[in-house]
C-alpha cells in the first residue's frame, strides 16, 4: 500500500496556506467525485477547497457542522491522500529556502550562557516551518522560546522556537511536513526561527551541534 500523508491538523487548512499536500487532496476530491474545481486543484487553500472537501465529508455520512469543509482526522483518514513526500526525504533546511543567519555556539553577551545554542533561520513572519525528520512532536510556550515545537527522532529533541502558528502541536509527523511558522514570539528581535538539538529530555544547556 503507497504511504499516506498524515493529518495535518485542522488549523492547516486556511486561507493563503500553499503546499503540495493541498494539491494531492484536491486529486483525492477529484477521483472520489467530490471536486468542485475548475482549475487546479492547489497548490492554495482556497474556498473551492473547502466546498470540495465539504461535498467529501457530506458522501461518506457527515452532516451539519461535521460538514463543513475543513478536513478532520476522520474524514481525512478514509480520503486516503498519497504522501507527498517519502519518509526517508533528505530535508535540507527546517525552513525551506531559507539557510542558517545567527551559528550555533556564537558568542555574546546578550545571550544566557554566553553562547548561541541553536541555529537562527531569518525569515519573514509566517514562513513555513518543516520536520527534518520523523518523529513526534509536542508543543509549549516559554519565557524564552515563546511558542515552541519539540520534535522526538533518534534519541535527539529538535526545538522549534519563537514560531507565530503551529499547524501541528502533538503526535506523529513525516520529515519534510510542514510543522508551524516562523515568528518573534519570547525573546525574539525579529522574525526567525530558532532551531536546537538536545539529547532527548534534555534540558537548557545540554544543547549539540544541530545536525540531523
Amino acid at each position: 500500500m503507497p504511504a499516506l500523508e498524515p493529518f495535518p491538523g485542522a488549523a492547516f487548512f486556511r486561507t493563503g496556506r500553499r503546499s503540495p499536500i493541498i494539491t494531492a487532496m484536491g486529486r483525492r476530491l477529484v477521483a472520489e467525485k467530490c471536486g468542485k474545481y475548475t482549475t487546479g486543484p492547489g497548490p492554495e487553500w482556497t474556498d473551492i477547497d473547502r466546498r470540495s472537501y465539504a461535498a467529501w465529508q457530506s458522501k461518506i455520512g457527515f452532516s451539519a457542522s461535521d460538514a463543513d469543509g475543513i478536513p478532520g482526522l476522520q474524514s481525512w483518514n478514509r480520503l486516503k491522500v498519497p504522501a507527498t513526500r517519502g519518509a526517508g526525504s533528505r530535508v535540507f533546511s527546517p525552513v525551506p529556502g531559507h539557510n542558517v543567519t545567527t551559528a550555533y555556539h556564537k558568542e555574546g553577551r546578550h545571550w544566557s550562557l554566553g553562547y548561541h545554542t541553536g541555529a537562527d533561520y531569518a525569515a519573514p513572519q509566517g514562513t513555513p516551518c518543516v520536520a527534518v525528520l520523523s518523529g513526534t512532536v509536542r508543543a509549549g510556550k516559554d519565557k524564552s522560546f515563546g511558542d515552541y515545537l519539540v520534535l522526538s527522532s533518534g534519541g535527539f529533541d529538535y526545538w522549534y522556537c519563537h514560531l507565530s502558528h503551529w499547524d501541528i502541536t502533538s503526535g506523529p509527523v513525516r520529515a519534510g511536513q510542514q510543522l508551524a511558522e516562523v515568528g518573534t514570539t519570547g525573546n525574539s528581535t525579529g522574525p526567525h526561527l530558532h532551531f536546537e538539538k538536545r539529547p532527548a529530555h534534555g534540558r537548557f544547556g545540554s544543547d549539540l551541534a544541530p545536525l540531523w
